[in-house]
């Protein structure tokens, strides 16, 4: 009789050990939601922000970036927006590295369309983790079509993102119409190869600017000009700059 209490207890006690093992792993394996942790850390509530265009984006085992577009003003057809960006460790949600900006981006005639995430979109030194930003804006006149792209690049350096480059144009396309349709289209399309034997820390960045004219009539489109032209972005002091 003693025995068989005893044995009785010991599998009490085994199964006791093996649902708080259990438990406990569950608990460690709990995924945490880095857009609300993130939200909380820096004390934004998540109405007060363009939720459409909030990001969660993995960039490896370990850790992922956040973008939080913050409502700094929002009135009658516009938006002003603060732009916070974040590299956050995927599993307990800490902040690793980070930039903050208050009037990043505008929404207004001309509409903030998308926003996305480039992780080491270009090599712009031997060692740099580079992250872009490319903000995607359109505007709906008939009569002047307008969407452009813009790119902001920003390198990691311990706890901060520093920003090289803010609001390139690597996309741009306008032009006058009859509302109809008619009317001619300037298009730039715009691709950048670093320059990697510059012999500066950060590489010189070449540009290639492919401009198409159109002009359409009656429903018929054709190409009226075509040309190349090359621009180059040369970091000075802390910023890429525009050269020709």
């Amino acid at each position: 009789m003693h025995k068989h209490v005893t044995k009785h207890l010991m599998k009490r006690l085994l199964l006791l050990v093996i649902l708080s093992l259990t438990i406990n792993s569950c608990a460690q394996e709990k995924v945490i939601d880095l857009v609300e942790n993130t939200l909380n850390k820096l004390k934004i509530k998540k109405e007060n922000c363009f939720t459409k265009f909030i990001i969660n984006q993995k960039i490896s085992e370990s850790e992922s970036i956040i973008l939080i577009p913050e409502i700094n003003e929002k009135g009658n057809g516009f938006m002003i927006i603060n732009g916070h960006i974040l590299i956050v460790n995927s599993k307990n949600g800490e902040i690793q590295s980070s930039f903050s900006e208050k009037e990043s981006w505008f929404s207004d005639a001309v509409r903030l369309d998308n926003i996305e995430i480039l992780y080491k979109p270009y090599k712009i030194s031997k060692d740099s983790e580079t992250i872009g930003v490319l903000i995607d804006y359109y505007g709906n006149s008939r009569a002047n079509p307008y969407s452009s792209k813009e790119l902001s690049l920003f390198f990691r350096k311990g706890e901060k993102l520093t920003r090289v480059l803010k609001d390139y144009p690597i996309y741009n396309s306008n032009g006058e119409t009859d509302g109809m349709g008619n009317g001619e289209i300037i298009e730039h399309k715009k691709t950048i190869e670093p320059v990697i034997n510059s012999k500066t820390k950060f590489f010189n960045l070449k540009v290639i600017d492919s401009i198409i004219k159109t002009e359409s009539k009656n429903g018929i489109q054709k190409t009226i000009k075509d040309s190349i032209k090359i621009e180059q972005l040369k970091f000075i002091s802390g910023k890429y700059k525009n050269v020709l």
